[in-house]
C-alpha cells in the first residue's frame, strides 16, 4: 500500500529544536510533496547552538521502527543521518537492501556537530563504509575525514556517488561538487542573500533524496535540492529557518 506519492524514510536523530534530524527531514519532504517516514536513531539533547548529550537508540529498536512501516508500505528511498557507529550503520544498510535490493540510500555523514560533539565512530575501511550507499553528502570537514582529496575521488571513484557541500570552503563558499562515475559537476550558488542555519546539511540531503524519489536524475536532483536549501537559508537571519517557502519553481520540471 502506498499513499499516492513517493515515500522517503528518514533514519536519523530527534533534535528537539526542530532544526535538524528527523523533524527537518519531514518538513522538507512535505514541502516537496513526498511522504516522509521517520525512524529515530538517537535523542539529541540540544538546542540550535549546542549539543549536550546523545541518547542512542538500540539497533533492535531502530529495526523494529523500520519493520512496522516496511511491512505495510513500499519504500524505495532512504536518507540516513546520525548513527552511533559503523556497526549500526552496516546493519541498517543491509536491512534496507534485504527488504528492497533496488533501494537507494543517501547518507548525510554527520561525524561531528558544529559545537564539536562527536557522533559517529568508524572502525571499518572507506570501501566497506560506503558499500550499498547510493549517495554520500559530506561537508568539507567530513569529506576530508572520509577521503584523501577531491582528485582521488575523480581518479578512483568511490563505491557511491559523492556530493561535496561547499558551505565550509574558504575560497569557493557555496560552490558544491557532485562526483559521479569519474565526472565532477559544479553547482554555483544562487544570487540571493543566505544566512547560516542549524541543520542546513540535513535539509539539503533530504531535499536531494526527495527529488530522487520523484524520479529526477541524480545531477538534477542535486541542483534542485541545492535550490531548495538556498531558499531555506534565505528564510531569515536566525539559526532556525522556515520551510514555508515559495516552491512555484518546482512546476517548471
Amino acid at each position: 500500500m502506498n499513499p499516492g506519492r513517493p515515500i522517503v524514510m528518514s533514519i536519523a536523530g530527534f533534535d528537539p529544536s526542530g532544526g535538524a534530524g528527523i523533524l527537518a527531514d519531514i518538513k522538507t519532504f512535505e514541502q516537496l510533496n513526498v511522504q516522509g517516514f521517520g525512524v529515530m536513531t538517537a535523542n539529541t539533547i540540544q538546542n540550535d547552538k549546542e549539543v549536550v548529550s546523545v541518547k542512542w537508540i538500540p539497533i533492535e529498536a531502530i529495526l523494529e521502527q523500520m519493520d512496522i512501516l516496511l511491512k505495510r508500505f513500499e519504500v524505495g528511498y532512504f536518507k540516513i543521518g546520525i548513527i552511533e557507529n559503523s556497526e549500526v550503520f552496516t546493519t541498517i544498510k543491509k536491512h534496507i537492501i534485504q527488504y528492497n535490493p533496488e533501494a537507494k540510500i543517501v547518507w548525510d555523514p554527520i561525524l561531528k556537530s558544529s559545537s564539536g560533539f562527536t557522533f559517529f565512530k568508524n572502525e571499518i575501511p572507506l570501501k566497506d563504509l560506503l558499500e550499498l550507499v547510493y549517495l554520500v553528502t559530506p561537508n568539507l570537514p567530513e569529506f576530508e575525514k572520509l577521503f584523501v582529496d577531491e582528485e582521488s575521488v575523480l581518479e578512483h571513484p568511490a563505491a557511491s556517488n559523492v556530493f561535496l557541500k561547499g558551505g565550509h570552503s574558504e575560497t569557493r563558499k557555496g560552490f558544491d561538487h557532485l562526483y559521479s562515475e569519474g565526472v565532477r559537476t559544479v553547482y554555483s550558488p544562487g544570487n540571493g542573500m543566505v544566512y547560516p542555519k542549524h541543520g542546513s546539511g540535513c535539509v539539503l540531503s533530504s531535499a536531494i533524496t526527495a527529488f530522487l524519489a520523484k524520479e529526477y536524475s541524480l545531477p538534477v536532483a542535486c541542483r534542485e535540492g541545492k535550490k531548495y536549501t538556498e531558499q531555506y537559508l534565505s528564510s531569515g537571519t536566525g539559526l532556525l529557518g522556515s520551510h514555508n517557502l515559495n516552491t512555484q519553481w518546482l512546476k517548471e520540471y
